[in-house]
């Protein structure tokens, strides 16, 4: 029900679908990617904020409980898991733009190399963080509820997707972080997550993504300014001298 593919998103492209109205006056789409500021980091800044406010209070109500694991649960195989399809859908979008001849901001192998960046920075923060918050799941079967990695994983994803493609159009947007907000209640639906989980994996995931994107930008903007550092030598001839100049451009 909740699965989104990457065919499902790629009639927000103008080839595929009636083309954004945003787009064809002139302006760029709702809540396509800016210049990434303090600013940007604001909303996923207040996720994990919420989430751990909420996990903070709810495990301090429950401190006093002394709750047995539940042994006889059995997840799924995971490819029945719903949210393992729609986690990555948004990068599977990407993937398949890119095939299509459809260019986003970067390169292929840019955008490949982005995207591990942004997962591994995800993965570097929440599983450490799993391993020592310590948060009983609400199906009782471990300690590693908080934070959601299936929410950070898609998060990162769906803003991926967006630094990709969202000044195309807005559905892109739309769609990236559709999924991955079904990614977050299938968690919470299936009593794997507490709401506070998602909701600290979705800011996790997005900062993730940011985060990588601006160092990448810096890097690139870095080597540009080094490559264009040229050096000339240019002669130079008078009434009673000849010699040369030694120019470095910066």
């Amino acid at each position: 029900m909740f699965f989104l593919s990457p065919a499902f998103l790629l009639v927000s492209h103008p080839g595929y679908g009636q083309a954004d109205s945003v787009i064809s006056s002139g302006h760029p789409p709702a809540f396509s990617p800016k210049k990434i500021t303090y600013k940007s980091y604001i909303l996923p800044a207040a996720l994990v904020g919420a989430g751990t406010v909420a996990t903070i209070i709810r495990e301090h109500k429950n401190n006093n409980s002394n709750p047995l694991l539940n042994t006889a649960h059995k997840e799924p195989s995971i490819f029945l898991q719903p949210e393992n399809y729609t986690a990555f859908a948004p990068a599977a979008t990407v993937a398949a733009l890119d095939f299509l001849g459809i260019k986003g901001k970067h390169k292929p192998a840019e955008q490949a190399l982005l995207y591990a960046v942004s997962a591994g920075l995800s993965s570097a923060i929440v599983y450490p963080l799993k391993s020592n918050t310590k948060v009983l799941r609400p199906d009782k079967t471990d300690f590693q509820s908080f934070p959601s990695s299936h929410a950070a994983i898609a998060f990162v994803s769906a803003e991926f997707l967006r630094r990709e493609y969202g000044d195309q159009s807005v559905w892109y947007t739309v769609g990236g972080y559709a999924a991955a907000t079904a990614t977050a209640i299938i968690r919470v639906a299936r009593n794997a997550h507490w709401e506070s989980d998602v909701c600290a994996g979705a800011g996790i995931g997005i900062a993730s993504t940011t985060t990588a994107y601006w160092v990448y930008d810096k890097i690139k903007k870095h080597s540009a300014r080094k490559k264009n550092a040229t050096t000339f030598i240019l002669p130079a001839v008078g009434d009673n001298f000849y010699g040369f100049y030694l120019t470095k451009r910066l």
